[in-house]
């Protein structure tokens, strides 16, 4: 384990210290069933109080990095186990493709299901919002707004399907666009699908047959992800050839 070097100040103390323990335990810097150095030292170590080291651990300890119980120190948990979606936002997708396509096979999950349920809960003003929002979007030429309204009209087929606990979910998942905008833009890259999908959405809904819907929508988001993922995907290193074995 490398020296733990002692904070920069640019963020608030207790949102640095929580930013650089993550970091180090989504590394690996700190493994599971392990445990964080002791509280004196690590908060010596960051240049921080005891206090706000206490304050940043309560932090991972809501995300389930990590567990404090007195007299045993802090020990870090198992990530598969015990975290939550939150820290999706703070690894590195495009080193760890296995937990991208985990992250996309979710959002699949969810949007199939979404509009499969808004198709027999959707109301008309539901349909003429979503529709308003679609031709928006073909007028949209800021890219950034452009995702920005991407996620407000997969929230509105949400608040459409009257599924609250789906809604919960979506709120954990958002945070992940905006933590990785390569992501977000890699999903709506080809703008001429991305633009079709809304118009079919509502198109679907319309159509009122949500298992017809749910393959549909399915099917459509594999080949957005499946380019996603081509397009995150690290460069491969070049084969380097051997030399070939001189004659005895």
């Amino acid at each position: 384990m490398n020296p733990i070097a002692p904070l920069s100040r640019v963020a608030r103390p207790v949102d640095a210290v929580v930013e650089r323990l993550r970091a180090d335990i989504l590394a690996g810097e700190f493994p599971s069933g392990g445990h964080l150095p002791p509280e004196r030292q690590l908060s010596a170590a960051l240049g921080v109080s005891r206090l706000t080291l206490r304050a940043a651990l309560a932090t991972l300890e809501a995300e389930g990095l990590v567990k404090a119980r007195q007299g045993e120190g802090v020990r870090v948990l198992d990530l598969a186990q015990h975290g939550t979606l939150a820290v999706l936002a703070h690894m590195d997708l495009s080193a760890r493709p296995e937990v991208l396509r985990s992250f996309l096979e979710l959002r699949r999950a969810v949007a199939a299901d979404a509009v499969a349920l808004a198709c027999e809960r959707a109301s008309e003003k539901d349909l003429e919002a979503l529709s308003r929002m679609a031709a928006e979007q073909v007028e949209e030429q800021d890219p950034a707004r452009y995702i920005a309204r991407d996620v407000a009209f997969a929230r509105a087929v949400l608040v459409a399907s009257e599924s609250f606990a789906a809604l919960l979910l979506f709120n954990a998942l958002a945070p992940v666009y905006q933590s990785h905008p390569q992501l977000a833009r890699a999903l709506v890259s080809d703008r001429e699908r991305s633009l079709a999908g809304y118009f079919a959405t509502v198109e679907l809904l319309r159509a009122r047959d949500g298992a017809a819907a749910r393959a549909v929508v399915r099917e459509a988001l594999e080949h957005v992800d499946a380019a996603a993922m081509a397009a995150l995907a690290p460069p491969r290193k070049p084969k380097t050839k051997s030399k070939p074995k001189g004659k005895r």
